[in-house]
């Protein structure tokens, strides 16, 4: 993590200041912990409270938040409040899916408290893996092959490295980061190598300019993925 860590230790100072107690364990998920952090990540959090957070917590929190922290709270193991952007929202409450078990328990690392162990079999995973392809990615896919107007780099980045990862989730049960699950696509689909690992190279580098040709590839290697999957 690197300097990043400082954004982690200044949001729990904050809280252990304004709301003693309420923080039990921390643990850092993402492409932090995936050795892919890319210039302008955010930094994904997963935080155990020792108390389902009164108003006066929940203010703590909020105040203790910056932009580039996203963050999930637990209370008791179970979803609680979440954060993304600087804005905290209790309702609905955070989601803890299977993939996000599997790598709280296998791929995360832990800043405060005990280690994480999740209930959930690689089943539950490769199935919401699935799931999140069918009802999540397919019409983002569906909406940029109809697209014709501009092209949008972070769209782009977005739809061609997503269901890449969700691909090879399912068929090893390993998680990796954005910038492995392309390079591991443009190793299995040849054909779409060259636009794909020029994807993986934008992703660090923020001048880097993608094209129409881009935004075609990352539609053809979607439906690819969609199809094995």
């Amino acid at each position: 993590m690197g300097s990043r860590q400082a954004e982690v230790t200044g949001h729990l100072a904050l809280l252990d200041r304004s709301a003693p107690g309420l923080v039990v364990a921390v643990h850092v998920v993402g492409s932090a912990t995936l050795d892919d952090l890319a210039p302008g990540s955010d930094l994904d959090l997963v935080v155990e409270l020792s108390r389902t957070p009164t108003e006066t917590d929940l203010a703590a929190l909020s105040a203790a938040l910056t932009p580039e922290l996203d963050v999930a709270y637990l209370v008791d193991g179970e979803p609680g409040p979440w954060a993304r952007d600087g804005e905290l929202h209790a309702d609905p409450p955070a989601q803890l899916t299977p993939v996000l078990r599997h790598q709280l328990n296998l791929y995360s690392r832990t800043l405060r408290g005990a280690r994480p162990h999740f209930p959930v079999t690689a089943a539950e995973v490769a199935d919401y893996c699935r799931t999140n392809l069918r009802e999540y990615w397919q019409p983002l896919l569906d909406h940029a092959a109809a697209a014709t107007g501009p092209v949008f780099r972070d769209g782009v980045l977005w739809l061609g490295l997503g269901p890449a990862r969700l691909w090879h989730t399912i068929r090893t049960g390993e998680i990796v980061g954005k910038s492995r699950a392309g390079e591991l696509a443009a190793a299995h689909w040849t054909d779409l190598a060259g636009p794909v690992r020029e994807i993986v190279a934008a992703r660090h580098d923020p001048n880097a300019q993608l094209a129409e040709g881009h935004r075609r590839a990352v539609v053809e290697l979607g439906r690819r993925v969609l199809a094995a999957s």
